[in-house]
């Protein structure tokens, strides 16, 4: 499906960071040449690659790649304590680890054969940029989520491509298509960054990266949903209420809110339907098993 939209548009921005652009042909060419290299140590159907890094051009290139190279991915959060990357690194025993630099000095020593995007940055370059053969089909692993889990021990959630697609492809409650911007706004070890991620990619929208100290602060968030024009994007129920106290017309412009993960409090929802509200404002729910939104 990625495939297609790189055909379509190759010259479409496809993800834009600290005010660079990635086109979809030029995404298309790193994910290949990285995926190829995976492909070189056993990575397939259903073998497992983690991806700690953090959320940058490189996080999206990995994704892709480890999905191009057939593999599923499992994203860890260079900020979780040494002992949750270690925990999720035993349980999981994935291929390969992929850091890069900046997370390096995050992780705990392992076994897992590390592939460092900055180190083994000239190897990778040395790849074909064509997708490999023999990707994944639809029942294959996609990726592997770490919930905290209702004990409080950590447990893997095993999440197919089929998901994936049924998440943002042909669906009833959100619209998607090449003239959207969506905001990458979401931890990648969440699992709402599927939906910002794979919905635009898989479209020929633009997926713009939030940086997490904008996020943080409302409205430099609401400033800069207005600066790159963001048309659709996803908001925990805290951040949301957040941004209701303090910017609650941070949404007008949006065509597409959506915010959920915990019960809506109508006194904010309220807030923001009275000053500039989005076209339309959803409230979505689902666990972490039912691939990002169950119901909205």
């Amino acid at each position: 499906l990625f495939e297609e939209r790189v055909a379509s548009c190759p010259d479409a921005p496809a993800v834009r960071h600290d005010g660079r652009s990635l086109t979809y042909a030029a995404l298309e060419a790193r994910a290949n040449r990285l995926a190829n290299h995976l492909r070189t140590l056993g990575v397939g159907p259903n073998v497992l690659v983690a991806l700690c890094v953090e959320r940058s051009f490189e996080m999206v290139v990995g994704l892709l790649a480890i999905a191009k190279a057939g593999g599923a991915y499992l994203p860890m959060d260079p900020a979780y304590p040494a002992e949750r990357l270690r925990f999720m690194l035993e349980d999981a025993a994935p291929a390969a680890l992929i850091i890069h630099a900046r997370t390096a000095g995050s992780l705990p020593a392992t076994a897992v054969p590390v592939l460092d995007l900055d180190a083994d940055a000239e190897g990778i370059a040395a790849h074909p940029d064509h997708a490999p053969d023999g990707t994944a089909n639809c029942s294959h692993l996609a990726y592997v989520l770490y919930t905290s889990g209702s004990t409080g021990q950590p447990k893997g959630i095993a999440v197919p491509h089929r998901a994936v697609t049924r998440l943002v492809v042909d669906t009833n409650y959100v619209t998607l298509g090449p003239a959207d911007v969506l905001a990458q706004i979401s931890n990648a070890s969440f699992d709402a960054a599927t939906f910002e991620v794979w919905g635009a990619l898989l479209h020929g929208a633009r997926l713009v990266i939030i940086p997490k100290e904008v996020i943080l602060a409302p409205r430099d968030l609401a400033a800069a949903i207005e600066r790159h024009r963001v048309t659709t994007l996803f908001l925990t129920t805290s951040l949301f209420n957040q941004v209701a106290r303090e910017a609650p017309a941070a949404f007008r412009g949006v065509r597409e809110c959506l915010f959920g993960g915990e019960a809506a409090e109508p006194r904010w929802v309220r807030e923001v339907l009275e000053h500039e509200p989005p076209e339309r404002l959803l409230h979505v729910y689902g666990p972490t098993e039912a691939t990002t939104f169950a119901s909205w």
